[in-house]
């Protein structure tokens, strides 16, 4: 999705790439379109009659499907007349040939709802999406391949997209407008020029699309991903002769530059801003992003005053439920970013689905510059609710980490394997998936040793145990890092065993790769044998995968050995507690502070991680994730607990904790 700003410490090697490279000639004329929507003399057509694009990207994956209605209705108050989607791959697919379709992800009742709120549909499947969703949206499977070369034309890459795209256009394929559905432009790929200059993985793309039965307008969208050096992917990737060229910005000077290199490629192409960067995404530890009012108007009145087509990325941004929210490289500090659960996005809507002034003012802006009159009335907003006195949930269960790895399956192996590469979830007779997300677990009992070593550290947050106490929490890039577990040698003829314990805890993917200096055939999580014990690897490890899936939640919710709450813990481990709601519940904000680190159940719904290093302190709450009756919010702690969580109706979104920064 967003185009990142290459660092200067990339920005030679991209630009020695740029000189050494060449990108495939396709085609020497401009793009036409064949399907239903047209342009001539830089204006879109449908059913001959001219159409300005006024879109907003909504993501049915971050919304419950309950609130899918209201989001659009507000879509369409706006003076917005299409919908822009992307489709993660990751969920749809969890497994090889195992797919996913229901519920949140019921990608055909999604368009089919746009279709009846009156809005178009702008498609944007993939396979690859950024949209600071874990690994871009690939499916960290693919990397169970040791040659695996994601957005490439690696035969064992393009084999998976095949089969996955035969699958997933199969639901929307007779939803295109030129079959009475809504959708009237599909993407190929995206932000693609950021990456890589192989045009021809491109061509192979959209020949997929067509084989699948896509018919309707084909397009890219790309932006500047160094501005300093002048480095965008209209230059790097031009397909233009294939798919119409858009572009991606937030900084109108920035999308003038853009303007006119696609006004310079054909008479006829009109402008389109697909991703007009209403906002910006948060990462653990850093500022709450927003823009100001008065940038946000001036740039989208630029904008239609361009007579251009916009989309605005995002309208309404929702949340990463789960182990979901991807995660970025710096470059500079050799470390990673980390996303926050929020999407908020400082969109036209918050998090929760509220209109903002954002929206008052794009409204505003669309109504006197587009439509000339004011449209229908803005839909309320969702109540809120603190719920009270019952709203102040007090822990009353506590399960350590070693009972919570009775209910977890143990793997022995001679090694420590990267999560992605262990035999867990089989697919046929032989051959596994692997673990996707949560936690993973290396156990070895150990009976000499005073330092633990990592080589080629990994691009996580490891906890060191010995005997259950920690002794060691290490995050960043440094390879060769020591941690001195202290068990010295020991007299006597039997050596005394201990046990060691390293929790890896899998912060998010990197959904974002730069041209030239790409992490993202990089991104198995957990130790690849990279742990060595006074110089020898360590081995003969029990592994055990804390995937904290719906079937482990299951395995949870039946067990009986919980122990009774009465004082605060610092070591990882399960938390309970109950609320009971007399009525229909309204939405609500889980306050987490005096809570470490971790992620939340409330009612077998893993809501996201908490972390209070900030800027977010506080979960959303969708009304529908609750319950008339008992409700149970069970809290996975890292680190140190607290005996209480509260539920409020107001968010926490842009407050640091500069202690734990």
């Amino acid at each position: 999705m967003d185009t990142r700003l290459c660092t200067s410490a990339c920005a030679t090697a991209i630009t020695f790439l740029l000189i050494t490279t060449t990108s495939a000639q396709i085609s020497d004329s401009p793009y036409v379109s064949n399907g239903s929507l047209t342009f001539q003399n830089r204006t879109f057509y449908l059913d001959g009659n001219p159409l300005h694009i006024l879109s907003g990207s909504l993501h049915y994956f971050r919304v419950v499907p309950e609130y899918w209605w209201d989001r659009m209705r507000k879509m369409k108050a706006c003076g917005l007349n299409t919908l822009t989607l992307y489709a993660p791959w990751n969920q749809h697919e969890p497994y090889p040939g195992s797919y996913n379709f229901k519920g949140i992800l019921n990608l055909r009742r999604f368009i089919n709802m746009a279709q009846r709120a009156g809005l178009y549909v702008i498609f944007r499947p993939g396979p690859y999406i950024c949209s600071e969703w874990d690994f871009g949206g690939l499916p960290a499977w693919l990397l169970r391949d040791p040659d695996m070369k994601v957005r490439t034309n690696y035969h064992g890459y393009q084999s998976h997209v095949r089969r996955y795209f035969s699958r997933l256009i199969a639901e929307v394929s007779d939803l295109q407008y030129h079959r009475g559905g809504p959708i009237i432009a599909v993407q190929v790929e995206n932000e693609f020029g950021s990456y890589s200059n192989d045009t021809k993985h491109l061509l192979f793309l959209k020949q997929i699309l067509e084989e699948n039965g896509i018919h309707e307008l084909f397009f890219t969208s790309d932006g500047f991903y160094n501005y300093t050096e002048g480095l965008n992917g209209l230059d790097n990737a031009p397909f233009y002769t294939e798919a119409l060229p858009t572009v991606n910005f937030q900084d109108i000077a920035q999308g003038e530059e853009l303007f006119r290199k696609v006004e310079a490629l054909s008479d006829d192409f009109p402008l389109m801003v697909t991703e007009y960067w209403s906002g910006w995404f948060d990462y653990w530890g850093g500022s709450h992003h927003t823009q100001s009012l008065n940038d946000f108007g001036s740039t989208l009145t630029a904008i239609l005053n361009r007579s251009a087509s916009i989309n605005f990325y995002m309208f309404h941004g929702g949340t990463n439920f789960g182990f979901m929210s991807g995660a970025n490289w710096d470059f500079e500090k050799n470390t990673l970013k980390t996303d926050v659960t929020s999407y908020d996005y400082d969109a036209l809507l918050t998090e929760a689905g509220d209109i903002t002034e954002k929206y008052r003012i794009a409204r505003q802006i669309i109504h006197e510059n587009i439509h000339g009159m004011p449209g229908r009335e803005i839909p309320y907003d969702t109540p809120k609710e603190d719920f009270g006195y019952a709203g102040r949930v007090h822990i009353k269960h506590y399960m350590p980490l070693e009972n919570i790895l009775k209910i977890a399956q143990r793997i022995r192996m001679n090694k420590t394997v990267p999560m992605e590469l262990i035999p867990l979830h089989p697919v046929d007779n032989d051959s596994f998936s692997g673990q996707m997300y949560g936690y993973i677990l290396y156990r070895a009992n150990i009976t000499h040793g005073d330092n633990l070593t990592f080589t080629d550290f990994p691009r996580d947050r490891i906890e060191v145990f010995v005997d259950g106490n920690s002794v060691a929490i290490l995050e960043g890039m440094v390879d060769n890092v020591n941690v001195n577990i202290s068990l010295g040698q020991y007299s006597g003829a039997f050596p005394r065993e201990r046990v060691l314990d390293i929790l890896v805890e899998n912060r998010g993917r990197v959904n974002f790769g730069i041209f030239g200096a790409s992490v993202l055939d990089e991104q198995l999580k957990g130790l690849d044998n990279n742990c060595f014990l006074d110089g020898e690897v360590l081995d003969d490890v029990d592994i055990y995968p804390l995937e904290f899936d719906e079937d482990f939640y299951k395995r949870l919710k039946n067990q009986t050995e919980w122990e009774s709450y009465n004082k605060q813990r610092d070591l990882p481990g399960f938390y309970r507690g109950h609320m009971f709601i007399a009525y229909t519940p309204l939405d609500s904000y889980l306050n987490m502070k005096g809570w470490t680190k971790g992620f939340v159940y409330v009612n077998g719904v893993n809501l996201g991680r908490y972390w209070n290093k900030g800027p977010q302190q506080t979960l959303f709450v969708p009304g529908p994730y609750l319950r008339q009756g008992f409700n149970e919010i069970i809290i996975f702690e890292q680190h140190m607990s607290h005996n209480r969580v509260i539920f409020q109706e107001t968010y926490i979104l842009d407050e640091l904790d500069e202690e734990n920064t």
